[in-house]
């Protein structure tokens, strides 16, 4: 009989193998830095981020994420700094409620806190976020703001229910217009475009793994995505309007069943949790979990209608997703009517969640 699997020790013993050198896949590379490194993330959406009001509550949530990464954090960046650089080794940071202070309502807040021994390096612990200014808020047809955090594999998985309260915790605070959160290939916050090929590899690998910048997608309105989700994870946040949509609460208790997904409420709607663990859903073993692709089927109509492009295009035929390719992954976890009967019955035989993998707080 084979020895139980512990991905704890596993991940403590091979930590370096989620990490990929800086530019892998470019022409002129591999580079001596971390361009991409695997991590668990979290994406929340939210408007009026030039307000004094949603700049402390942004503030509030660092807080609440400083107190459980602070050790780790070595850098901060900021996007538009009023006065002075706009990088800081984060022991000689500024404060970040400083920061926002000094912020007029047309100034951009924007900002990343990592964990890279480089300054450029991608990193397992990272808080990001990227505001609109006032003006374009004004102009009614600029997207949302977005705030970004992750954490390490390992991190999640000694500590199962640490990822919902911040996710949870993060939506209640901004009052989210949506979210999501799962495992993602994190790309170095001030080399993004030439770590793309490798995000790109790693989306054809894994049905499981976010992608695309959220700053990007939120920039403009263009592709609906202040009515609608981007994509499902293993946590999903939708408001009241989708949740109507959607046929209400009623319909996502019965489409959903509660051994295998928990609800919990964010006060501008629900954050649902899809089975005890996230999935990576590698393509060669089982790219539909039925956790996945139950929320899928049932937040269909609530999706962007399509993404455009989740990366900027190719300059010597490195892999990237753009066009075709990305309208395929927003589509990824699709399935006919006809299907859903079979992934009910394929759930049956997932894993159920545990008081260990849920928090206390459901509906």
């Amino acid at each position: 009989m084979s020895e139980p699997f512990d991905l704890a020790d596993l991940l403590k013993e091979h930590s370096d193998k989620l990490n990929f050198p800086g530019a892998m896949l470019m022409k002129y590379g591999p580079e001596d830095y971390i361009g991409a490194t695997m991590v668990m993330r979290g994406s929340v959406f939210f408007k009026d981020s030039h307000t004094q009001e949603v700049r402390e509550k942004i503030c509030e949530c660092f807080d609440e994420y400083e107190a459980i990464a602070k050790e780790h954090l070595k850098w901060l960046w900021f996007d538009e700094p009023p006065k002075g650089p706009d990088r800081f080794s984060y022991a000689k940071a500024p404060k970040i409620r400083d920061y926002a202070g000094a912020l007029r309502d047309d100034d951009r807040m924007g900002f990343a806190c990592i964990s890279g021994e480089k300054p450029h390096d991608a990193s397992q612990w990272q808080f990001k976020v990227f505001g609109h200014r006032g003006w374009q808020v004004k102009m009614g047809t600029w997207g949302l703001s977005s705030l970004q955090f992750s954490l390490p594999l390992l991190y999640v998985e000694e500590h199962p229910t640490a990822f919902q309260k911040l996710f949870v915790s993060f939506a209640t605070s901004l009052k989210a217009v949506h979210g999501h959160g799962g495992h993602a290939l994190q790309l170095s916050v001030v080399r993004k475009e030439p770590n793309e090929p490798v995000e790109a590899m790693m989306l054809d690998f894994a049905n499981g793994v976010d992608g695309g910048d959220t700053a990007m997608i939120g920039t403009s309105d263009e592709i609906g995505i202040t009515k609608n989700i981007k994509t499902i994870g293993w946590l999903t946040a939708i408001n009241h309007d989708m949740i109507k949509r959607v046929g209400g609460l009623t319909t996502i208790r019965s489409e959903l069943p509660m051994d295998w997904y928990a609800l919990y409420d964010y006060t501008e709607g629900l954050v649902i949790q899809a089975g005890p663990k996230p999935e990576l859903a590698p393509k060669t073993l089982d790219p539909m979990p039925a956790t996945y692709v139950l929320v899928n089927h049932l937040l269909k109509q609530v999706r962007i209608p399509e993404i455009g492009s989740l990366h900027y295009g190719s300059k010597n035929g490195e892999p990237r997703i753009t066009g075709w390719s990305a309208e395929q992954w927003l589509k990824r976890f699709d399935i006919e009517d006809d299907a859903l009967m079979p992934y009910k019955a394929k759930l049956l035989d997932e894993p159920k969640l545990t008081q260990k993998t849920t928090l206390k707080e459901r509906v």
